[in-house]
């Protein structure tokens, strides 16, 4: 029987993928924590991150910020309490954590995708309460009706409360890569997203001024 040499890696021995050098995430979730004796940094979904180091033996990642990600003009309290433009899971926050919050940018995503998706989530949710509506009215039993080839493998009453959990989380992701792509993007769908990339200074940018 093969057993799994352990590695320094965390992500390895816990069959993750491990974070790609240069290559962008994005949050999918609010994340808030605090710097040691810092204001804590509320960082809002949809904001974009490019890795930039890790050190699989310290157990250590660390993630720079796009500030173009996170616009001064909405976000001001954040921009007042970041200290730094790297986030680093180590201390605060742990390596373990960051596909709780992270996942890779997917570069081909585009506006039209997005909102394509959300309308469509729309009209589902519409179906699905209309129905669950027709259900509440009727005088027979819905059974009697639908219980042949029957697809789910909950009781009606059990998928749409799971159904309202998948929307939401649709909703959510929608609106983390709505921002991302209007901020990130902007003019163009990679533009913005090069010139971050391609920022010779290696700490990111605010406004069109490189720090």
């Amino acid at each position: 029987m093969n057993t799994k040499t352990k590695t320094n890696c965390w992500f390895e021995n816990n069959n993750k993928i491990v974070p790609k050098l240069n290559e962008q995430y994005i949050l999918k979730k609010d994340l808030s924590f605090k710097f040691g004796d810092n204001a804590n940094c509320n960082y809002p979904s949809g904001m974009v991150v490019k890795v930039v180091e890790y050190i699989p033996n310290k157990e250590c990642l660390i993630v720079r910020i796009n500030t173009q990600s996170i616009p001064e003009d909405k976000f001001p309290l954040l921009h007042e309490n970041l200290k730094t433009l790297t986030i680093t899971f180590h201390r605060f926050i742990k390596v373990s954590q960051f596909y709780d919050y992270f996942e890779e940018f997917d570069k081909d995503m585009t506006m039209a995708d997005v909102l394509d998706i959300r309308q469509a989530m729309d009209k589902f949710y519409s179906a699905v309460r209309g129905f669950e509506n027709s259900i509440n009215e009727m005088n027979g039993n819905i059974n009697s009706l639908i219980v042949d080839e029957y697809p789910f493998g909950l009781s009606f009453d059990e998928f749409s409360l799971s159904f309202m959990d998948w929307y939401n989380s649709v909703d959510d992701n929608c609106n983390a890569y709505r921002h991302a792509i209007r901020t990130v993007r902007g003019k163009s769908e990679s533009e913005k997203t090069q010139e971050y990339l391609d920022d010779p200074t290696g700490k990111g940018m605010v406004g069109d001024s490189y720090l």
